[in-house]
């Protein structure tokens, strides 16, 4: 059987990048070395020649362009020494070079930029409304091959003969449109193939681009802010030999459509009436040529955003007259999907989503902090006389109940008549973690559902109430993100977007993409690590050093400016533990010293610098160097009698303790025992409970057991009183909440739940050692209080996996190690072996 081959992450390709594309291949055996051969046709366009790599990848060097549009065909031949096998894929690229739009004006249903002002109330003339850019296809000699380029100001829904001709939700994804547009490549043969004239719609949606809804973190007013906008290539390769290329432009129509108004946070406003040959339907006018972003044209790399899953609802309640409840299985990411009846025109539904009911039973879909000017969780629809069935198009929300007003029928809804649609970037799931422990595998499954919530084009910190990519969510998230999910392609485009944040003199953003209002210029080094630390996490697990390239002067950039407004190499911080126990429910910093989990992440920001640059060939010296006066700085300034402890702090900080260790800040034996004790003890004095938020909960676990208290990690990980998951488990929570407090405002924060680490890594005991799982840890650490855990994960060279039981003093450990691979494994009884490729079966006493 041949291995499998991917282009970028995908097979067969469609609207890849057209330089510096990664060929990769599952290996089924040993790799010495490997030839890739690139064909457009019968022409070669790239050969490789023999490179002598190990590596199951190889990435084009980017002084080679493959053509767009056209399909390639590529072969990896692949030497062991003693045979060659053969991995084989395809892709298209996509056209990001502006020549190849010549023939494409940008265009929209009018100019400028939408005022923001009561635009829910304005919306019900139509002015307001999502527009239809259209142009009739005459027809012609059948296609062999149909693709769209599509780039756009907001997001596109394609139609052909006005049915979708994609199962694309929210594309393109959100990028700052003043510095990168992506470019979405559509196969669109099926819909074209037969030769026949057809109406090709391009339905526009506002996004964080057009957004009227005044909010907290200022999209409204980004420089890019404008109506909707599209700029689209259609190109059709007939059977008879002739291509032809179809751009918009002036010959294109415009009419506004039954959308009249949608806002990501809001909702959404239909008027079915407003169907193409309805009375009120818009009317059809030329189409605008307008400016387009000044971004430039990139190819969109990380995964579609689709409808992944359909849900049925538990059940539906007439909570008060009129008002029916509909609850769902779990608290999802997307939209309902309604059945709506005939008969009923000029009535309203209206649908509120929520994650929780509130007292009087009905979802709580309320704006609490005022972040959000005109409307929040909220979708409308009004009907016609027909029967349809219906679902909004450009907003998703966080929700598990969602409230139904005005049905047209004093019966109500029937189940049947609502479903919930998941929506997310379509990451698949590339891991597997069992344990024979209820909680422990419902915080596993709580947090990569919770996770999935999360990837709408990059991660986000709430589908409910932000949808915004924060940049110390992101940071302590990245390991599970890359552990559990296909997430490196989305984790990649992200970095690019914080990367583009930053200026000379400046920090990253806290959010990205960023409108350029909120969070910028902040000092946050707990939060900027990310500008660092995520490409190293996808280093980490990948073993692809392209996402440091691409970044690592910006990175050099940052950590010397946070250096340098570090005195004495003490650094500080606005964000510190975020959401610890005790604070409020809806967000805060414990009463903390700011200045110790700041520095800290300076030594980490410094000591990952010098390790990108090391693998990297630069000169990281300064940054190593830096690092270590940091350390000093740190030990005498906040050290005191064997436990960290700033000046400004209220009591022990748990948090201190966990990041001295996990960044290896504390350098000296003695004082890193003590830490530890004082950290052990401290948990042990408030009934098994962790005092840790945000930041410090990703590392409590690990450096627990790392320092001989897995025992004490254990009964944490156990708890099922507030402060712990297990307390939201007892409550019936199917996902991870924003807070420790049960009145947490937010049920869809992935940020503590990062225990995940350790119960993939240390429970499971699974954990990658070299850049790609080249070489990774087997080191179950609570065999015997736990009786059985297994993980698997897909690596570049195949899955790695373990699966241990333990039973009459005896634990039984079987590890799948991939080709080319090797396994450390550290066994109960405190013995250690390697096993290289192939499947194991080991022994060991219980310690």
């Amino acid at each position: 059987m041949e291995p499998l081959g991917t282009t970028d992450g995908r097979i067969d390709a469609v609207g890849t990048a057209d330089q510096g594309v990664r060929f990769a291949w599952t290996p089924t055996g040993p790799q010495t070395a490997v030839r890739v051969v690139v064909r457009d046709g019968d022409a070669v366009v790239w050969d490789s020649g023999p490179v002598a790599t190990s590596e199951p990848w190889l990435r084009s060097p980017s002084g080679v362009r493959f053509a767009p549009w056209r399909r390639h065909d590529w072969e990896a031949r692949i030497d062991s020494g003693a045979s060659v096998t053969t991995a084989r894929g395809a892709f298209t690229p996509a056209p990001t070079d502006e020549r190849a739009w010549h023939d494409a004006d940008w265009v929209a249903a009018t100019d400028g930029a939408p005022e923001t002002d009561h635009a829910r109330e304005r919306s019900r003339d139509g002015s307001l409304a999502a527009p239809v850019l259209a142009r009739t296809i005459a027809a012609g000699a059948p296609v062999t091959r149909a693709l769209l380029a599509v780039t756009a100001g907001g997001h596109v829904d394609v139609r052909v003969d006005g049915r979708l001709a994609t199962d694309e939700v929210l594309s393109p994804t959100t990028t700052h449109w003043d510095q990168r547009v992506q470019v979405v490549l559509h196969d669109l043969t099926p819909a074209f193939a037969e030769g026949g004239g057809h109406d090709l719609g391009l339905e526009l949606g506002r996004g964080f681009f057009g957004m009227t809804n005044a909010n907290v973190w200022a999209w409204e007013r980004a420089p890019w802010h404008a109506e909707p906008r599209v700029r689209a290539l259609l190109r059709l390769e007939r059977e008879d030999g002739a291509v032809e290329v179809i751009g918009t432009g002036p010959d294109w129509t415009a009419r506004r459509g039954t959308i009249l108004l949608d806002d990501l946070y809001g909702g959404e406003i239909h008027d079915l009436r407003r169907r193409p040959g309805r009375p009120s339907a818009g009317a059809v006018r030329p189409a605008v040529v307008v400016p387009g972003p000044g971004g430039r044209l990139e190819a969109r790399l990380e995964q579609p955003i689709r409808v992944v899953e359909e849900l049925v609802p538990d059940s539906v309640v007439e909570t008060a007259p009129g008002e029916w409840v509909v609850a769902f299985p779990r608290v999802i990411a997307g939209w309902v999907r309604l059945r709506l009846p005939g008969g009923a025109a000029d009535s309203t539904v209206r649908i509120r989503y929520g994650e929780r009911l509130r007292a009087d039973g009905l979802p709580n879909a309320d704006d609490e902090k005022h972040y959000f000017a005109d409307g929040f969780q909220t979708d409308e629809v009004t009907l016609d006389d027909d029967a349809v069935t219906w679902e909004p198009r450009f907003s998703y929300k966080g929700f598990r109940y969602v409230q139904v007003s005005g049905w047209p029928s004093d019966a109500g809804p029937a189940l049947s008549d609502v479903v919930a649609c998941v929506v997310r970037t379509d990451a698949a799931v590339t891991s597997t973690f069992t344990v024979d422990d209820d909680l422990l595998q419902w915080i596993h499954d709580a947090t990569v559902r919770t996770m999935e919530n999360n990837l709408h084009g990059y991660p986000t910190d709430t589908p409910k109430y932000e949808k915004n990519g924060w940049t110390g969510d992101a940071a302590v998230g990245a390991d599970m993100f890359l552990t559990d999910l296909d997430a490196a392609a989305v984790l990649t485009k992200w970095v690019g977007d914080l990367a583009e944040t930053t200026t000379p003199g400046h920090p990253p953003a806290l959010i990205a993409p960023n409108a350029g209002v909120f969070g910028v210029d902040e000092r946050a080094p707990v939060w900027h690590a990310a500008l660092a630390t995520v490409p190293w996490d996808l280093y980490r697990h990948t073993g692809d050093p392209a996402v440091l390239r691409a970044h690592v002067e910006t990175i050099e950039e940052y950590a010397r400016f946070e250096l340098s407004r570090s005195p004495g190499g003490i650094a500080d911080t606005i964000l510190g533990d975020w959401v610890a126990p005790g604070t409020d429910p809806g967000g805060g910093n414990p009463p903390e010293d700011s200045r110790v989990p700041a520095t800290a992440f300076l030594v980490r920001i410094l000591d990952t610098v010098a390790r990108i640059d090391d693998v990297l060939g630069r000169d990281g010296s300064w940054a190593a160097t830096a690092a270590d006066d940091v350390r000093r700085a740190f030990v005498d300034a906040f050290v005191v009698d064997g436990v960290v402890r700033g000046p400004r702090d209220e009591g022990f900080r748990q948090s201190h303790q966990v990041l001295a260790l996990a960044f290896d800040v504390v350098r000296s034996p003695a004082d890193r025992a003590s830490v530890a004790a004082a950290l052990a003890a401290d948990v042990r004095a408030r009934g098994d409970h962790l005092d840790t938020g945000a930041i410090g909960t990703k590392w409590l676990l690990p450096v627990l057991t790392d320092a001989g208290y897995a025992d004490v990690a254990l009964a944490v990980a156990r708890q099922t009183t507030v402060p712990s998951w297990g307390a939201w488990w007892a409550a019936g929570a199917t996902s991870t909440f924003e807070h420790w407090d049960l009145a947490a405002r937010s049920h869809g924060h992935y940020f503590l739940g990062t225990v995940d680490d350790w119960l993939t890594g240390y429970v499971a005991g699974l954990r990658p050692v070299s850049p790609g799982w080249l070489r990774f840890l087997v080191a179950p650490a609570v065999c015997g209080a736990v009786g059985a855990a297994s993980c698997s994960v897909r690596t570049p060279y195949g899955t790695a996996g373990v699966r241990w039981s333990a039973a009459g003093g005896v634990v039984t450990l079987t590890v799948d190690v991939p080709p080319g691979t090797t396994a450390e494994v550290r066994l109960p009884d405190g013995s250690s072996t390697e096993f290289g490729p192939g499947s194991h079966t080991v022994s060991s006493a219980l310690a």
